[in-house]
């Protein structure tokens, strides 16, 4: 391995060590900082006020490194099995279909954080079956699966419009979550959508080989004993139950899981595995990152966290494109 890209990686795992704890230190109570954070973590009794909100920026920490790890992981599992390097876990409709369910579950009256998680998991689940199920009649071929998915976004996103504009005044209980954020993740939720990320991200692990090949061209995968349409099924599948408990968890935020693998291959190469075990760390430091940005753009208030991925980004993408040409 490179010089280079030795120290790449070593400044990934610093950097997300810096902000893991520059998460536990930020927040809208300042009296509560870096040292009540390190007293915290090394196991030293505190007040229980200071103990709480360190354990609820935790909490909020923890949910951000999951949702970094399964957006970035899922981006990743798209661009190869779709052999588009502009792929991300949104482009199949997920969001879309996350969304209409929120907003329904809104408007029947069903606004508790619990009800919306399920509401979002089911319409995410639901969107991404229609896709699959077009999909497979075409053979799963990858312009199938894209224009399904952005054809049913476009349905979805008119619906849900539709049921927006009924809503009312009870729109501000969509749009908190439409913005996305990680501020109301509970130990339960996190702890179900942490399940599901991992156990998915455990099955990508073990596909790893025939997704690898599928960069080669189909005819060359078959030609290794690599069943296309089930290696590009099942890795779609995965995804999507993954992104769908995220969706649910933190809304739809975009830009991780497009910006998150293209930094780890341009670190370790173009390999799936390696890429894959890159892009945990990758997505889980732009997740962190991006909600410490969220929490002081507008402090006390606090920023979408959608915004901020795609405000500071977007122009980062654009410096890895340009710095590293012809290497993605």
């Amino acid at each position: 391995m490179k010089k280079r890209n030795v120290f790449f990686i070593a400044s990934i795992f610093a950097s997300l060590f810096v902000f893991f704890i520059a998460s536990l230190s930020i927040g809208a109570y300042s009296k509560v900082g870096l040292y009540e954070a390190i007293l915290y973590l090394s196991g030293h009794s505190m007040e229980r006020v200071y103990s709480d909100i360190i354990f609820y920026r935790l909490i909020r920490t923890m949910a951000a490194f999951v949702l970094g790890i399964g957006l970035s992981t899922s981006g990743l599992t798209l661009q190869y099995t779709l052999k588009n390097p502009l792929a991300d876990p949104f482009l199949l409709g997920i969001s879309s279909g996350a969304i209409l369910g929120v907003t329904l579950a809104d408007y029947f009256g069903f606004v508790s954080y619990y009800y919306l998680y399920l509401a979002a998991w089911i319409g995410s689940l639901l969107s991404i079956g229609i896709v699959l199920l077009i999909s497979a009649y075409f053979k799963s071929s990858a312009s199938s699966i894209l224009i399904a998915g952005i054809s049913l976004s476009y349905l979805l996103s008119g619906i849900t419009t539709i049921y927006m504009i009924k809503l009312g005044p009870k729109i501000p209980g969509v749009l908190f979550w439409l913005f996305g954020s990680v501020a109301y993740s509970t130990p339960g939720i996190l702890y179900k959508t942490s399940i599901i990320v991992f156990l998915s991200l455990f099955f990508l692990f073990i596909m790893w080989k025939p997704i690898n090949s599928l960069m080669l061209g189909e005819d060359m995968a078959t030609s290794l004993g690599v069943s296309v349409f089930r290696t590009r099924f099942l890795s779609i599948l995965i995804v999507s139950i993954s992104t769908s408990a995220l969706v649910a968890m933190a809304g739809p935020v975009g830009f991780i899981g497009l910006a998150a693998p293209w930094m780890a291959r341009l670190i370790v190469g173009s390999n799936y595995g390696k890429s894959l075990i890159m892009s945990i760390f990758t997505g889980g430091l732009l997740a962190i990152a991006s909600d410490i940005l969220a929490r002081v753009v507008l402090y006390p208030s606090e920023a979408p966290l959608t915004a901020i991925t795609s405000i500071f980004g977007a122009p980062f993408l654009i410096y890895l494109t340009l710095r590293f040409k012809g290497r993605i």
